[in-house]
């Protein structure tokens, strides 16, 4: 009696220790790169300041794991809203992602293209986030294959004006998808992500023309995150446009 006393004991202790440890975890992060073999993931946070790394593991077996702490200062002041982050297993070769405090984001990729591979669950932003990566390949693909065409007869008008007949066309369908992806879903803050989201240089919305839709994010944004850096500066950088705009055009 006294030993099952006492192995029920051990039990109850090792749940509530396994219950502290996670305690103080405000976002978990974990998943499996295929072809990894043992390379090093890394994980940032990114601020409106730039980029801060946050800690870094060695696949095993392609697995990984990420328990960020609310304890971490970075975090803390930021966890009242969703917070972006970016994984990497080099420069060139990355996931950018966002979560909320809570959420435990799973991943699946190939280590060859993060990118163009992921998979991810575990939160809404993130989810959205990987349909807006998807769709930004599903443009790139049909648009690279006109690129080298393009260098090679780039003194031939009649090539390039052909060329460009199939560029345009793919550039104002994509620009549609962003505008109703920002209509869809007006109260996320993956609408920064679209407005903000380009491909080799190009963005689909300027920021001088279509403030008026930039503004519109921010406004619902601040209602719902009024204390996120992210919208902060968002709203700072919509504000400093309209002062440099000509009053005819405000």
């Amino acid at each position: 009696m006294m030993k099952r006393i006492f192995y029920f004991a051990i039990l109850i202790l090792a749940v509530l220790a396994a219950g502290c440890s996670d305690h103080n975890v405000s976002v978990t992060i974990s998943g499996n790169i295929q072809n990894g073999r043992n390379q090093m993931m890394r994980l940032a946070l990114i601020t409106s300041d730039g980029m801060d790394f946050i800690d870094s593991t060695n696949l095993k077996d392609g697995r990984f794991e990420f328990k960020i702490s609310s304890e971490n200062e970075l975090i803390k002041e930021r966890e009242n809203a969703p917070m972006m982050f970016q994984l990497f297993l080099s420069e060139d070769n990355c996931i950018s992602t966002m979560a909320k405090k809570g959420e435990h984001l799973q991943i699946t990729a190939d280590a060859e293209n993060l990118t163009r591979t992921y998979h991810i669950s575990g939160g809404e932003e993130a989810v959205l986030m990987h349909q807006l990566d998807s769709a930004l390949t599903a443009f790139a693909i049909p648009t690279e294959k006109l690129f080298e065409p393009y260098k090679s007869n780039i003194y031939d008008d009649s090539v390039r004006a052909a060329i460009e007949a199939q560029y345009v066309p793919l550039v104002q369908q994509h620009r549609q998808y962003l505008e109703n992806f920002i209509d869809e879903h007006p109260n996320n803050m993956a609408c920064y992500i679209a407005f903000y989201q380009s491909f080799n240089r190009r963005t689909f919305f300027d920021p001088l023309q279509d403030l008026a839709l930039l503004k519109k994010i921010n406004a619902n944004m601040s209602k719902i995150y009024p204390e996120s850096e992210y919208v902060k500066t968002m709203i700072h950088v919509a504000d400093m446009i309209e002062l440099r705009m000509p009053k005819s055009e405000q």
